[in-house]
């Protein structure tokens, strides 16, 4: 079933591939919304392009957002990329939506897509120092959110992508923050192992 999607995708206009590319690193379903902001790095109007892929029949217009019309059909779009792409896809978008975070439009929903996208791509994609230090520091603060919803696991999650960020000097540069880091991840692997007695 995946080849023969895979092989229907094929017949797309590299556009429309890209189209679905980018949802299908975003999961089952995307917000109209966070489109509007991906589609400046994208350099075409994702809404237009995903309604174009929604005639076609392997997403779905719903309200607010488009949702592939099966998880077959997101597995295929995302298989439509290598390994190293989509680690690269993951880094980008999540970078476009931290332009939200930067200017102020920050909620916690947009935060936890940026982080999350990012940290799917993984640390070693960002050689710039100041970069990896924004990201450490943007996992921190998802990580605290997250513990102040008690959501121990996705915390633990941001906490430790957090800790991969750091510059291999961070004893020395980035003392404060990797202190901030450890406790927290500590912290919250004895909540998490005292909730397993």
């Amino acid at each position: 079933v995946l080849e023969l999607l895979m092989k229907e995708m094929g017949k797309l206009s590299s556009e429309l591939q890209c189209g679905l590319k980018i949802p299908s690193c975003m999961g089952s379903y995307v917000k109209k919304s966070t489109l509007d902001i991906i589609s400046s790095d994208a350099g075409f109007d994702l809404r237009e392009v995903l309604h174009d892929v929604s005639m076609k029949g392997f997403m779905d217009d719903v309200d607010d957002h488009f949702r592939f019309c099966h998880d077959r059909i997101e597995q295929a779009a995302y298989d439509l990329m290598s390994s190293e792409e989509r680690k690269e896809r993951h880094v980008r978008v999540g970078l476009t939506l931290c332009t939200q975070i930067v200017s102020g439009n920050e909620s916690d929903e947009m935060l936890f897509t940026a982080m999350n996208q990012i940290n799917r791509g993984g640390a070693h994609l960002l050689l710039d120092a100041n970069l990896r230090s924004t990201m450490a520091s943007l996992n921190l603060r998802a990580g605290k959110r997250c513990t102040a919803m008690s959501d121990f696991v996705s915390a633990q999650k941001f906490y430790e992508s957090g800790i991969s960020f750091l510059n291999s000097d961070h004893w020395e540069d980035q003392y404060e923050l990797s202190i901030e880091l450890f406790e927290a991840m500590v912290d919250v692997a004895c909540t998490l192992n005292d909730g397993e007695h």
